[in-house]
């Protein structure tokens, strides 16, 4: 009951949705880091993982999603690795999504649904990493990052169609659900119960023999929970930054340069006029004159417009080839013709008769090409910078392309080779807690922990158009526990909680036991025979514990207490072997929402999400059953024993 209610009141209910079809978009674009080879795990090969229709699932793209999903969870938790990872349902996971996305896919296009090409552009377009600095999708940006994600345009424009497709289908599925009263009363209702109870702690660190336990037994709990002190794949990034400051005092445009530049934009530099208008427009040319005679009768111009129910617009300062684009030459003849504070027309353009006031008059004197030429140069100088530090960047990628290592390229263009220690995917380095990454390792480490160790340099941006750099990583330290050695003391205070942790949960069984048959808590404490903290009341309602839940901060005895049944008593292990705890439920009471209107709709919302994301689930299982799916076990059982390395 507690688990389902958690999920009717989370905020995160509407991922479902996007875990369905999102699929590869998702993984690879999220945080602009893909993969540069999908191969891991060392799979190689592209069989069928699983056909899906008309469609096949290869392995080799199996494979890179996993990878991609890996090191986006791996971002926010440092200490995973691979295999625990895939043991922990990462890979089932990513297949069960790919399938969906393919099935999505085939059933809409079975039954006559499509996604243009016009439509895929514009959504490729939309991706910022494939934007220029004016916001404006750039083909350079596009191929750029295509290589150095190691995904080619086919499978981009694939997964765009079959999330496209998706999109359509997927939105109407759990759309206008209808939820009855009579489910929403009673867990409403649940929010407004309260409980009341005590929370007994039972530490470890009572129960420890203080004698120096024998190294036999410490070095098999070492080797029973090593994965407790796995140390995550690390990796030592060799980088050279360089920006267009190297530029600076180099770039000189010369004088056919600025004196092109003067004659290409003479309008720019030569004198024009900007006027500020006020205008009101009407249908026919009597209206206007008649407008026009009321103001030259003294009426201001926004007067005038609203005796006929209408009201002045005001434009500008507009030049006259501007007036003359939304409105007409003759209005612009008129408009600039008249003197400041006076009115023009009537005068017609396609949408009708135009009066137009001059409100301002600014005029701006040419400049000379000697006036202008400070900033035409200022303007060169900074146009050649951009082409040549992006011509520079391009260059060096394709030096990298045909072998060039990070060293020839230092060398060549004068830049200087800084190195890391191995550091985490987060940039901590386990050896020195002390140690702090420059600013610009927060991009660089996302693409360093993309690649492989003998993958070519890459050119990373670190900020758009101003600042790169040239990166290779040296040395990748797979995730693994150090030797028994290096951390026997901690090893050996873990083994000895672990034993106390064994003697305090018979203690904590025993006063649970006794506590359900009658006991209070405190006298099953006392008659324990053991010096144990004093007991901690405890209530709260179950409002309380779902605004916890959602921000991951429920403590797990609370979660416990709110699951049990009145007068009863529970013992719960506290982690990392630090001891129980005894939890009593004493008193129990129950809600009614049944005249709080406010609880029982947002109630109803909630439970329309859920219903609507079953329906959503529901229509995926029948359009895969619709196409046809077969899976490939022998293949995926090969796919995944090779990333977890078990060949």
């Amino acid at each position: 009951m507690i688990s389902f209610f958690r999920r009717i009141f989370s905020s995160k209910l509407g991922l479902f949705l996007t875990f369905c079809f999102v699929g590869l978009i998702a993984i690879a674009f999220a945080t602009a880091d893909v993969s540069s080879s999908g191969t891991f795990g060392g799979v190689t090969g592209s069989g069928t993982a699983a056909k899906v229709g008309d469609s096949k699932l290869s392995t080799s793209e199996l494979s890179q999603s996993v990878n991609n999903a890996f090191r986006g969870e791996q971002r926010e938790n440092t200490a995973l690795d691979l295999k625990t990872y895939i043991n922990g349902g990462g890979f089932d996971d990513v297949l069960e999504r790919l399938i969906n996305s393919f099935a999505i896919a085939d059933f809409g296009t079975k039954y006559g649904m499509t996604a243009g090409k016009r439509l895929v552009d514009g959504e490729i377009a939309s991706i910022p990493n494939f934007q220029g600095a004016d916001g404006q999708f750039s083909e350079e940006n596009f191929r750029r990052a295509m290589q150095q994600q190691g995904i080619n345009e086919t499978q981009l424009r694939n997964d765009f169609t079959r999330n496209l497709l998706a999109d359509q289908l997927l939105t109407p599925a759990g759309f206008g659900v209808a939820v009855p009263q009579k489910l929403v009363i009673p867990y409403a209702s649940l929010l407004l119960e309260s409980r009341q109870g005590q929370i007994a702690t039972i530490p470890s660190v009572a129960f420890i023999d203080q004698s120096k336990p024998a190294k036999a037994a410490v070095a098999a709990f070492y080797a029973k929970n090593a994965s407790r002190y796995t140390i995550p794949e690390r990796r030592t990034i060799r980088y050279a930054i360089f920006d267009k400051s190297r530029f600076s005092g180099k770039i000189k445009p010369t004088e056919k340069e600025i004196a092109g530049f003067y004659n290409l934009n003479k309008n720019r530099y030569s004198a024009s006029e900007t006027r500020s208008l006020s205008q009101v427009i009407v249908p026919t040319e009597a209206a206007a004159k008649a407008l026009a005679d009321k103001i030259g009768g003294g009426t201001s111009l926004a007067q005038a417009a609203q005796s006929v129910g209408l009201s002045a617009a005001d434009l500008g300062p507009v030049t006259k080839a501007d007036f003359v684009n939304s409105a007409s030459q003759a209005v612009a003849n008129a408009a600039f013709a008249a003197r400041s504070g006076t009115v023009a027309g009537p005068a017609q353009s396609a949408l009708g008769w135009h009066i137009v006031m001059v409100q301002d008059i600014e005029q701006t004197p040419g400049r000379t090409l000697e006036q202008a030429r400070a900033e035409i140069v200022s303007e060169l100088t900074r146009t050649k910078t951009d082409e040549a530090i992006a011509d520079l960047t391009i260059r060096l990628e394709d030096e990298f392309a045909d072998g060039a290592t990070l060293g020839d390229i230092a060398k060549a263009e004068q830049l200087k080779i800084e190195a890391t220690p191995a550091l985490l995917a987060n940039g901590q380095n386990p050896n020195d807690q002390n140690y702090k990454p420059i600013p610009e390792m927060q991009r660089l480490l996302p693409i360093a922990f993309a690649v492989e160790e003998d993958s070519d340099p890459q050119i990373v941006e670190i900020i758009p158009g101003e600042k790169y750099a040239a990166i290779n990583v040296t040395d990748i330290v797979e995730a693994a526990p150090p030797p028994l050695a290096q951390i026997e003391q901690l090893v050996t205070r873990d083994y000895m909680l672990s034993e106390g942790s064994k003697k305090a949960k018979a203690v904590a069984d025993k006063i649970a036991k006794a506590v359900s048959g009658g006991t209070s808590l405190s006298k099953a404490i006392a008659d324990a025979g053991v010096q144990l903290p004093r007991p901690e009341q405890i209530s709260s309602t179950r409002a309380d514990l779902a605004r916890q839940s959602q921000q991951g901060q429920v403590p797990a005895p609370l979660s416990l207490m709110f699951s049990m049944a009145q007068g009863t008593a529970k013992s719960l292990e506290a982690p990392r072997s630090q001891g129980w705890f005894v939890v009593v439920l004493d008193k129990l009471n129950r809600g009614d929402a049944s005249k709080r209107d406010d609880l029982l709709q947002a109630t109803k919302t909630q439970f329309k999400q859920v219903i609507g994301n079953e329906y959503t689930a529901q229509f995926i299982n029948a359009m895969k059953a619709d196409i046809g799916v077969k899976r490939n076990e022998d293949t995926l059982t090969a796919l995944r024993n090779q990333l977890l390395g078990a060949n």
